[in-house]
Order: structure tokens, then C-alpha cells, then sequence
């Protein structure tokens, strides 16, 4: 059985449900998780989970030792512990997901002669490669990787722009099993639903401020707001002043299952992304687009990063341009009044698990190839 061994900080935040999917979904290599700490692991139970633990605060005194160990012989505790889990596993190749932890490998993949494949999802290629501070990692890392994987067409050129090699930069589309999710069975009184994390790109503000222009069509909407971060002040602040509190709700963080539970009941799901003001952005597109896609839910979000791409305008997808707050409010009130559902056609077409993960697996197959030629 040919073997990857998936490398990320955390297994799992509940904003990276599409690694799961990658993950449990392989048929062809046995896939391992390599992570510096596990969360939630009731609910995304995997048998195959290697913890090696990394300080990363100055604060603690393990932070030091490892610092101290590897001044001394080159190689931080960290580090050693890896290197026991690649000799372990001897996987065909590791596959890092997100920029800073494909960085922190490059070193140890090439001296163990394990390809390296990394995926980046946003920040990690918008903003991060340049930063002083990670500017030669990033280099080292577009230097030596093998392969680096977008979601989607902007994604990819984001991040040759940052600096990957264009001829080692392949979109690999990302994967929901279509088999998991619910129809779409909308209550009776009209809602509204924002889920993401409360940071600028996910563009939160402006879904609160169309949602307070859709009740002027609307008077009955209610609007859910699912997630937690730091711009939730500034949103609580925003429906203070809009006269709206009494029509919005924060429920904060939930499982996976009970945010589908509430996208399958929601009237409309509206993720207005946008590009923040340090560059940060989608990258590719957010998951719950997909997902929204394939119960039916009616979406209005933006044309933004590559969401036109994996949510294209049609039947229940009404997309707008970034900050524009009027035509995101005339949208939603025409999505609240329509009730009409979206169409699962494209994502059933380029996002379903099986397809997907056989795609990626053929992809892992010429690499460990290509690496087994030139031994």
C-alpha cells in the first residue's frame, strides 16, 4: 500500500473540514496525519495521528529548551520527533497544507528524500511570502518543493505569484462528499445565515449591513451569525447602531454536523468575502460555498478570489461586487422573496470526493514516480 502522510499545525479546526474529506477519503494510498496538536477529535475521529508538539511562544520554558537543544546539534526535540514518525511511516511523499508548515519541512523532507507537496489556501500565499520574516522560507520552500496545489484558477495564479514555479503548480479542486449532506428544507419564517470566521475577508460587516436592507423588503427575516473572532465587537457595535439586535443572533462556534443542520433549514446563505486591507483574501473560494451548493440553499456572496468559479451566477447564486452593501441587500431580499434553490450539477461535476480524491491520488502517483527516476 503506497502511503502520504498529510502534514498540518492542527488536526482540526472546524473552518478545515475540507482536509478531513481529504484525509478519509483516499483509495488508493493509506494516508497518516502528522499535527502539532489535535482538537476536536470526537468529532473528526482518524486513527492515524501523530502529535509532535512545537512550542511557539517565547513564554514557555519548552520554547527555550527546544531553541537551546537545537543551537547545540542543529536539530530541535521538534524536529527529532518528526524525523522518528517520517522513518516510522516511510511514506512516498508528505503533503503540507498551508505555507508556514510546508516551510517549517522543507529541510527535514530533503535530507529523509521525501517529496514534498504543498497546498496553499490564502493568507499563506496573498501575504505571507512577502513578509520579511518569512521571505526566505518561502523561498526555500518554491525552491525545493516538488509540486504546490490551488483550488482553483485564481488561487494558482496567486501563488506562482508569490513565487512558485508555474510548472509545479497544479489546481487540485477542493473535495465534500456529496453523500453527507441534507436537502434543503427551508423553515417557514425567512432566515438568513453567515457562518465564517469574524476576521475582514470573510466580510461580516457588510453581511449585516445587507441584511439590514433586505428587512426593509422583509420585515420577518431573522439572521443567524455562526463563528467567533475579532471583528465581532465591531459587528455587535454595527447592529447596534443599524437597530437590528433584536433580529440577529450570534451563537458562536458549533460541530460541523449542527452548522449543516442549520444551512439545510437557513432561506438563504450569505458569505459576502472580500479582499482585507493587508491582502489578505479567499484564495480560492470558502468550503461552505460548496457545501451550501450541494443541499440547495440559495447563496449570495461576491466576485471574489475564484468563488465565481466554484459558485457560478445561475438558479439560487446571485454574486456582487466586494463592499457593495446596496446590491448585496437587493440580492438577498430577492433571494429571501424567491426561494428558489441552487444547483449541486457543479459541484457534483468537479467536487465530489471520489473524482477529486482520484484525481489528487494520480497526481501523488507521478510524483512518487518522477522521485523514484532520478534515485
Amino acid at each position: 500500500m503506497r502511503r502520504v502522510l498529510h502534514a498540518v499545525g492542527r488536526f482540526l479546526p472546524r473552518t478545515e473540514t475540507f482536509i478531513y474529506t481529504m484525509v478519509t477519503h483516499h483509495q488508493e494510498y493509506e494516508a497518516s496525519v502528522l499535527c502539532q496538536s489535535r482538537l476536536y477529535d470526537d468529532e473528526f475521529p482518524f486513527p492515524r495521528v501523530h502529535v509532535c508538539p512545537k512550542p511557539l511562544s517565547k513564554r514557555n520554558v519548552a520554547w527555550w529548551v527546544d531553541a537551546s537543544v537545537e543551537r547545540a546539534t542543529g536539530r530541535s526535540p521538534w524536529r527529532r520527533a518528526v524525523e522518528t514518525v517520517l522513518a516510522d511511516l516511510e511514506p512516498d511523499l508528505v503533503h503540507a497544507h498551508f505555507g508556514p508548515n510546508a516551510c517549517e519541512l522543507v529541510d527535514i523532507t530533503a535530507a529523509a528524500g521525501i517529496p514534498l507537496v504543498a497546498s496553499l489556501y490564502g493568507v499563506d500565499a496573498a501575504v505571507l511570502p512577502y513578509l520579511p520574516q518569512w521571505r526566505d522560507a518561502y523561498e526555500r520552500l518554491f525552491t525545493a518543493a516538488t509540486l504546490f496545489f490551488a483550488e482553483a484558477p485564481e488561487m494558482r495564479r496567486k501563488v506562482i505569484a508569490a513565487g512558485a514555479p508555474a510548472d509545479r503548480t497544479v489546481i487540485q479542486p477542493i473535495a465534500i462528499d456529496m453523500r453527507r449532506y441534507p436537502r434543503w428544507a427551508p423553515a417557514p419564517e425567512p432566515r438568513v445565515l453567515f457562518a465564517g470566521r469574524f476576521i475582514e475577508k470573510k466580510g461580516l460587516l457588510d453581511a449585516i449591513a445587507a441584511f439590514d436592507r433586505a428587512r426593509a423588503v422583509t420585515p420577518a427575516a431573522r439572521m443567524t451569525i455562526v463563528g467567533e473572532g475579532p471583528d465581532e465587537a465591531d459587528a455587535r457595535t454595527l447592529i447596534d447602531r443599524l437597530g437590528c439586535r433584536s433580529r440577529v443572533e450570534f451563537v458562536g462556534s458549533t460541530s460541523h454536523a449542527e452548522l449543516i443542520a442549520m444551512l439545510a433549514a437557513t432561506t438563504v446563505l450569505i458569505h459576502p468575502s472580500a479582499t482585507a486591507v493587508d491582502g489578505d483574501s479567499e484564495g480560492g473560494a470558502p468550503t461552505i460555498l460548496l457545501e451550501a451548493q450541494a443541499i440547495g440553499t440559495p447563496i449570495v456572496s461576491t466576485r471574489h478570489a475564484d468563488i465565481p468559479h466554484v459558485a457560478p451566477e445561475g438558479p439560487g447564486v446571485r454574486l456582487c461586487a466586494e463592499h457593495d452593501v446596496a446590491a448585496l441587500g437587493a440580492a438577498l431580499a430577492e433571494a429571501l422573496e424567491a426561494r428558489k434553490p441552487s444547483d449541486d450539477a457543479h459541484v457534483a461535476a468537479h467536487h465530489s470526493a471520489p473524482q477529486a480524491i482520484a484525481r489528487l491520488e494520480e497526481t501523488y502517483s507521478r510524483v512518487k514516480e518522477a522521485a523514484a527516476s532520478v534515485r
